[in-house]
């Protein structure tokens, strides 16, 4: 059976972009409850990036008529989850540098109450690891993060989703 020519960039770019308003949902949810750097989104944020890179990966395959090796899967999955990425990059440096430029500081803020409370850090080079931190933690660093993170997690995900969403025409048993 011959498989359609359909492009992988359509498919998972609106799994990515659904992906990202998902993934921007939550971030909002959070920062208005004033919760903006709590662990339990980013526990939150990992189930919804894999569903929807599950998604990304049975949408595409879908237009190759049910069809898609483990390669195309992992390509969706990945593109699915640097589109998501790229879109909730943006959102983050948005937040950051326009909408609440005060979170900058609040994150150093945060980050210097993390870093004394696991106490592995001496007291004399406590604000020496902030500053190595907030380097980290510009906007625009933060969105080139996003976008790397969110390759590297897709990939992580995706080489194990891509095993279950595979199915070769020849994998067909002739009745």
């Amino acid at each position: 059976m011959e498989q359609k020519s359909t492009s992988i960039w359509k498919s998972t770019l609106l799994s990515g972009v659904y992906l990202a308003i998902a993934l921007i949902l939550i971030s909002v949810i959070f920062y208005v409850t004033g919760n903006s750097f709590s662990k339990l989104s980013q526990y939150l944020s990992y189930p919804v990036m894999l569903i929807g890179i599950i998604l990304g990966q049975i949408s595409y395959k879908k237009e190759l008529e049910g069809y898609i090796t483990y390669g195309q899967a992992f390509g969706a999955g990945v593109l699915t989850l640097v589109f998501a990425s790229f879109i909730s990059g943006i959102y983050t440096y948005l937040l950051f540098e326009i909408i609440d430029p005060s979170l900058q500081e609040q994150l150093r803020i945060f980050t210097e109450e993390q870093i004394v409370s696991q106490g592995r850090v001496p007291e004399e080079q406590i604000d020496m690891a902030v500053n190595m931190a907030a380097k980290f933690q510009k906007p625009v660093i933060m969105f080139v993060m996003a976008v790397f993170g969110g390759a590297l997690i897709g990939s992580i995900i995706s080489l194990i989703t891509s095993i279950f969403i595979k199915k070769n025409p020849s994998d067909e048993v002739p009745e």
